[in-house]
């Protein structure tokens, strides 16, 4: 009996010093892994630029110096009354990935009292309090880029042709121009004709000229920024011939700009698929530096 007493002694002590070494490694091992990865994404920061709750923005930092690195002001969409950064948080993630640092930025929906005039005045906010931010992190202080997705898109021609202080645009499945008869009978159709007029501030009259409307259409705002244009000819909320129109002004204006027609793909222009996202990723990247 002492025999056996001894021997299961052994096997507890044999088996306890393989557990913990198992542990011991693992542990190891865990912690190696998240060091790894905090050293190559650094950190995600949360600002806010405002004294609102939708005053708020996501800073993404690639890893290393960032002095040269491309500085990318990034707006969601949301038909301007719905959404926020988790819209568009995996895309900022994957432009960081490349080596660009990205600013997320939220902003306020419109209403009664709040107007595109409103929107792009937080943009504002926003880029200026990025900018101010430049020396703390090591980046560039001005000479940022805009992009933007369906509404946000909408923002980022808007602002970028009126503010004239972003080096490049790129917009997604963006409704780049308000004031004409296909979008009334649409969002008409659609019953949200409201949401364009809280954006405008004024009522439409489709039996004259409108020009509230015209004032936050890019199409009638149009300034020399380079502008990449993303859109999918199956997109059944924006039409695709709204990009193809603004491209073909753009170029009648001698505006350097791209048009990339994505086959077959509705409003999210591909981006819910991986292998789409991957090719306008790049085509925002590759867009961002040529124009850095």
């Amino acid at each position: 009996m002492r025999i056996w007493a001894e021997l299961e002694t052994i096997f507890k002590e044999v088996f306890f010093n393989i557990t913990f070494m198992k542990i011991f490694k693992l542990l190891l091992f865990l912690l190696l892994f998240s060091f790894f990865n905090f050293a190559q994404s650094q950190d995600l920061l949360h600002f806010s630029y405002g004294s609102l709750s939708q005053q708020r923005l996501d800073l993404y930092l690639p890893e290393g110096n960032l002095a040269n690195k491309p500085v990318v002001i990034m707006l969601h969409g949301g038909a301007w009354t719905i959404g926020g950064l988790e819209y568009t948080s995996k895309h900022c993630q994957d432009i960081c990935n490349r080596g660009f640092i990205v600013a997320n930025v939220d902003y306020r929906y419109v209403n009664d009292k709040i107007s595109a005039k409103d929107l792009l005045e937080d943009i504002d906010n926003a880029v200026n309090y990025v900018s101010s931010l430049s020396k703390k992190y090591g980046y560039v202080k001005n000479g940022y880029h805009i992009a933007g997705i369906s509404a946000g898109g909408h923002l980022a021609l808007l602002y970028g042709y009126k503010m004239k202080n972003m080096k490049s645009i790129s917009a997604l499945c963006a409704p780049s121009r308000l004031d004409s008869p296909v979008v009334f009978e649409f969002m008409t159709k659609k019953e949200h004709l409201d949401i364009i007029e809280k954006l405008a501030g004024v009522k439409f009259n489709k039996n004259a000229a409108n020009p509230a409307f015209q004032s936050v259409s890019p199409f009638n705002n149009i300034s020399n920024i380079p502008t990449l244009l993303i859109h999918g000819d199956a997109d059944a909320l924006v039409n695709v011939s709204l990009s193809q129109n603004l491209y073909a002004e753009l170029k009648n204006k001698g505006v350097e700009t791209k048009l990339e027609i994505r086959k077959g793909k509705d409003h999210d222009v591909g981006m819910n698929s991986p292998e789409t996202e991957i090719q306008n990723i790049s085509d925002i990247t590759n867009w961002i530096l040529q124009h850095n």
